[in-house]
């Protein structure tokens, strides 16, 4: 079945993803209140309703997403006591809000949307309760085994995730039947078992279209691959795991060496258009991309395909809940994150409002997986994004050096894609010199 498309204005969403780029939203919002504040309204702190039982009152979240109505109105028939308030607050500006809320001694949300992009500065801030611990109990087992370590901190659960965005590639299959003789995402992934052979296959492609096709659009779409894809941490502390980031950074050479990859960068007209076009075989693919960036994109039906990407799956976007200390009202906070992430009937809430969450046991039930879209014909992607990939995806934890990472990056990425003659060690001593700019501290070995 497909995700019922939210109805909101496209330019809003493609708003969205540019926010993204380090992650992609997809949690729940609520009724009930005036945006307009910040914190608590005072009010009941989990209130026990004449000895039933019965949790009342109302918690503060703040999020940018737009409201999940099925997901909402599920638990409100499952908690008809607890009520949600709604605070608008931009992803990218989430983190600062909470600096300029604690330095003026203003009372913090009950619950925070926490895009993958803020996840660093926000944890770096130890304003988050441990959910392992009472009243909260969170039951890891429910998680996939690659959100453990990406969502701890100091050793525990500090976040719940969300949206699953889980990634792999795309590829268009009329290209793939002229190139590689078949268009099946199984027999492409035996084609293409790693990146070195996908150069060399890229290379081929290249040269027999003429360079007329290419394999990748950007530097940046790769560099999203690579990154996500990396085994360890690009830092412990303060100290970069320097052997890491250099293998990661000689591929991305390697790839832009190769003449395989375009020189568009991300989320520009140009990008956009690139989809609807037969320039490019293959794009980055989270769970999100089908619906939000290649069908807007791409009029055509039944012309592209999903597969795993050469190397595994990894993770693209995403967001997640977690509670601050001194929370007021943070056992109703806690209902809700447990009941919209981590429960089976908040899993086919969210799936009905366009959102696959990390509850694990729902995807032991093919029907639960299966999706449909457009673009991919019959291919039931619902399967290749939660079963076979997702089966291999791996996560690591991320630190406030990270962030700083992906600002040099950035102007890695455009420099290799300008410069021929900008190379590893160039591009090593770069990174090294803007990290050591904006923090002294760091130790490159």
């Amino acid at each position: 079945m497909t995700i019922r498309k939210r109805l909101l204005p496209l330019l809003a969403v493609l708003s969205l993803l540019a926010g993204l780029l380090a992650g992609c939203g997809g949690g729940s919002g609520g009724k009930g209140g005036d945006d307009g504040a910040g914190g608590n309204s005072g009010g009941s702190s989990g209130e026990v309703s004449g000895g039933s039982g019965e949790l009342k009152g109302e918690f503060v979240l703040w999020t940018w997403e737009p409201e999940h109505p099925i997901a909402l109105e599920a638990f409100y028939r499952k908690y008809p006591g607890i009520k949600l308030k709604r605070v608008e607050v931009a992803a990218e500006d989430v983190p600062k809000k909470l600096q300029t809320t604690i330095a003026s001694g203003g009372e913090l949300p009950d619950v925070i949307r926490i895009e993958r992009g803020q996840k660093a500065k926000i944890f770096d801030m130890d304003i988050l309760q441990n959910l392992e611990a009472v009243p909260f109990n969170a039951d890891l087992s429910v998680l996939f085994e690659y959100d453990i370590a990406a969502f701890s901190m100091n050793g525990h659960m500090v976040a719940i995730p969300d949206d699953m965005s889980v990634s792999g590639i795309a590829y268009i299959k009329e290209l793939a039947r002229e190139h590689f003789g078949t268009d099946n995402p199984e027999e492409m992934e035996k084609l293409l078992p790693d990146w070195n052979t996908f150069i060399a296959k890229g290379q081929e492609v290249v040269q027999k279209s003429g360079g007329k096709v290419l394999m990748f659009p950007s530097l940046g779409g790769v560099w999203d691959i690579l990154k996500g894809q990396r085994s360890e941490p690009f830092f412990d502390g303060d100290t970069m795991n320097t052997d890491v980031v250099r293998e990661r950074v000689a591929l991305l050479v390697k790839f832009r060496d190769s003449g395989i990859v375009g020189k568009l960068d991300q989320w520009t007209p140009a990008w956009n258009a690139s989809f609807a076009t037969s320039d490019y075989m293959f794009a980055v693919s989270p769970v999100w991309m089908p619906q939000y960036v290649i069908g807007p994109n791409d009029p055509a039906d039944d012309r592209w395909a999903l597969m795993v990407a050469p190397g595994g799956g990894f993770i693209r976007g995403g967001s997640s809940h977690g509670i601050p200390k001194g929370a007021k009202n943070a056992e109703l906070a806690w209902k809700w994150i447990e009941f919209t992430s981590m429960s089976q009937e908040g899993a086919e809430a969210q799936k009905t409002d366009g959102v696959y969450t990390h509850y694990k046991p729902a995807y032991e039930d093919p029907e639960f997986t299966k999706w449909n879209w457009r673009n991919f014909g019959n291919q039931d992607i619902g399967k290749k994004f939660f079963v076979d990939i997702s089966n291999v995806t791996t996560d690591v934890p991320e630190n406030l050096n990270d962030s700083l990472l992906d600002e040099a990056m950035a102007i890695i990425i455009q420099t290799l894609a300008k410069d021929s003659s900008f190379g590893l060690e160039d591009a090593m001593a770069r990174i090294e010199q803007e990290l050591k700019a904006k923090n002294a501290n760091i130790v490159i070995n």
